[in-house]
């Protein structure tokens, strides 16, 4: 997968082998951190085993049309939030601009063939599903004001706490405290919430790839209370954004991103990293070290270093799962006729996401998938992704990792078969269900599995958003802080999965190392 040529096409593989600053992957907490340590006039170097930066967020291209890899909408762009001080900070807020998605429906959930629209609004949202579910207004109005109150709380709630907010905690964050070991079905069932209303309150679950069964409630309520404030996508497409701050990496002075850089391992004296060693014989060094990486794949890189106990404990997780993607390119088809447009669906079969999950991951059974469909080429007329009177959709469900890895491993022929069947029987659903004879209309048609997020992005059994995000891994994520005294972790596990996430991971971790406030 190669991006085309662009700004960070020629990235300077400057011979400098000592920095200020190093970082290890070039995902958005990566970029982040890099771009903010360069604009402080430090000297940074950023290693990235891909070809083109961003992680889940680069860009490719296949013939006449180009793809972001797993990134399709992105909250935190409005004014004072993560990813506009970001870009404040690098006086790019009027070269890298976004266009807001339909706050009358951003997110469009489609249960068993009922049409529901997410507005922007938490009372119009759930106002709207009062109206045209009477019987249920009651469990809907608990739900929103737990929602509500949730929110309030975790807006406040600071990143380290010390012995004041335990102290306070009582009376500061009661509802944190009731809830933060709840699941999002937990609560479905202490309010009786009806199993339709059930789907439509989860619909977005595929933006944590988590059932209701599974999803600690916090998370669920940060995900949808962001996206509240606003669901956004790049005017000119996701490479701007990376590629704006890949730019300021690779012309800071004295700074570098070195591409197709696979780091092999971590030199360490037992209590500090001493060098990073790249499968090509180069060694770098630098007075501090920041891996973008899986936390727990950082440290088995490091040589020399054992950790036990508490401090190893906090390396071991599981990982959020993995997903199958369709890219397609469609010609003499105009795919506003068929109810897409400036907003994205999520089509569910029937009421059970918790089944849908167990069948597709456990069970590897993807005959009656849950879809996620998003249009960017709907989302801006910004010319780039496709030749004039075409169109992009994107198209992603989860599955199992383990059964594509054992296929690819012993049976590139079974591999390739079962990636075949499945993607023919999503596109069946498609064309059963929203676009008849979508298949005459394919310009372009491209697969990846959870092995080809593994290959690409290195990330740890193809996972999507890090270490899972179900209670047990939430409170506390993986600390900035590694057991090695100048290596520091800043990713989806490090932070909160999603490019507002990362970023803002990103931006705390430059504000602690700096002492700088954006």
């Amino acid at each position: 997968m190669k991006t085309v040529d662009g700004p960070v096409s020629q990235t300077t593989s400057s011979e400098t082998t000592d920095f200020d600053d190093l970082i290890i992957g070039s995902g958005m907490a990566g970029l982040t951190v890099a771009s903010l340590l360069v604009s402080a006039g430090r000297r940074v170097a950023v290693l990235e085993a891909h070809d083109t930066p961003g992680g889940y967020a680069h860009t490719f291209a296949m013939g006449k049309f180009r793809f972001c890899a797993q990134v399709h909408y992105i909250f935190g762009c409005g004014e004072g939030e993560a990813i506009h001080r970001l870009l404040s900070r690098h006086q790019l807020e009027n070269e890298i601009t976004f266009e807001r998605l339909n706050p009358e429906g951003y997110d469009q959930v489609v249960v068993a063939g009922e049409r529901h629209r997410i507005p922007t609004g938490l009372s119009k949202f759930r106002d709207r599903l009062a109206h045209r579910y009477p019987d249920a207004k009651k469990p809907l109005h608990e739900f929103f004001r737990i929602v509500r109150s949730l929110r309030e709380e975790l807006a406040i709630l600071p990143e380290k706490i010390g012995l004041r907010d335990i102290a306070t905690a009582p009376l500061r964050f009661p509802n944190i405290l009731r809830y933060r070991n709840w699941t999002l079905q937990r609560l479905y069932d202490a309010l009786k919430m009806p199993s339709r209303l059930q789907a439509v309150l989860a619909g977005q679950a595929g933006d944590y790839l988590l059932p209701p069964e599974q999803v600690s409630l916090l998370l669920h309520v940060a995900l949808v209370t962001n996206y509240d404030r606003g669901a956004y996508y790049p005017t000119h497409h996701f490479s701007s954004l990376v590629d704006g701050l890949a730019n300021v990496v690779a012309t800071g002075k004295g700074s570098a991103l070195h591409l197709d850089t696979t780091v092999a391992n971590i030199e360490t004296d037992g209590s500090r990293v001493r060098a990073v060693h790249t499968t090509d014989g180069r060694r770098f060094t630098a007075r501090r070290y920041i891996s973008n990486a899986d936390p727990a794949a950082t440290l088995k890189m490091a040589s020399g270093l054992a950790t036990r106990g508490r401090a190893a404990k906090k390396y071991e997780y599981d990982y959020s799962s993995s997903n199958f993607t369709l890219y397609l390119g469609i010609r003499d088809l105009d795919l506003r006729d068929y109810g897409f447009g400036n907003h994205n669906v999520w089509h569910y079969p029937d009421d059970d996401i918790n089944g849908m999950y167990k069948r597709q991951g456990a069970g590897n059974d993807l005959s009656n998938p849950w879809l996620f469909l998003s249009t960017p080429t709907l989302h801006s007329n910004s010319p780039g992704l496709a030749p004039p009177g075409h169109h992009v959709l994107e198209v992603a469900t989860s599955c199992s990792y383990e059964e594509f890895a054992k296929l690819r491993m012993t049976d590139r022929k079974a591999y390739t078969k079962a990636k075949v069947k499945v993607r023919d029987r999503i596109l069946e659903v498609i064309e059963e269900n929203y676009i008849p004879n979508l298949r005459k209309h394919l310009a372009m048609k491209v697969a990846g599995t959870p092995t080809t997020n593994e290959f690409y992005v290195r990330a740890p059994k193809g996972n999507a958003y890090g270490s899972n995000l179900t209670p047990t891994f939430m409170f506390p994520r993986i600390p900035k802080q590694s057991p090695l005294a100048n290596l520091w972790m800043v990713n989806a596990s490090a932070g909160y999965p999603s490019v507002g996430g990362t970023v803002g991971a990103g931006i705390r971790l430059y504000e602690h190392l700096e002492g700088d406030t954006l």
